[in-house]
């Protein structure tokens, strides 16, 4: 047995051999970035596109609904445009739809008795750290309520991770 795996390990081929069988492999990697990156593209493209059809909803009517069928973006997403225009949005389940009001505070989630708890912690430090587990909130829910403390919110695999905005006191 012990000669077959020596006997196996020996390469006896050329150098052409080598070179062209690492060749394909490079290729076939190449190939897949390559793959890879144009998918990831085009994604972003019509990501882009969406959240720009929303923008263009978002045109300074007091009140504006968008039904979940023509805004197909994430949550944060719908939330951050709309937020960076002055509008507060509320996720309406049972018209299937987002309702956006101008000018109004974000309030749509303001119902959660936990938000209280991680309000107290954003109380103008630099940053501060939640694990994800600990809390049945949403990322969306802590969007608001970090926006409306000068707060932004990212989410990693184990925290919710919140940072002061720049230039606040």
């Amino acid at each position: 047995m012990s000669d077959l795996i020596i006997a196996g390990s020996k390469f006896t081929g050329s150098d052409a051999e080598y070179f062209g069988t690492l060749a394909i492999l490079v290729a076939i990697v190449l190939t897949a970035i390559g793959v890879f990156l144009f998918v990831k593209n085009r994604l972003e493209k019509a990501r882009r596109a969406r959240i720009q059809r929303l923008v263009q909803q978002l045109d300074g009517r007091p009140l504006v609904y968008v039904p979940y069928a023509d805004c197909q973006l994430t949550v944060p997403d719908v939330l951050s445009s709309a937020q960076a225009r002055g509008y507060a949005m509320t996720p309406n389940g049972s018209a299937l739809r987002y309702e956006f009001t101008l000018g109004a505070p974000q309030t749509a989630f303001a119902g959660n008795p936990l938000l209280r708890e991680v309000a107290a912690h954003l109380d103008g430090r630099p940053s501060y750290r939640r694990r994800i587990f600990s809390t049945s909130l949403t990322l969306v829910e802590l969007m608001v309520l970090a926006h409306s403390r000068g707060y932004t919110v990212q989410q990693n695999q184990k925290f919710y991770e919140f940072a002061r905005h720049q230039g606040r006191p």
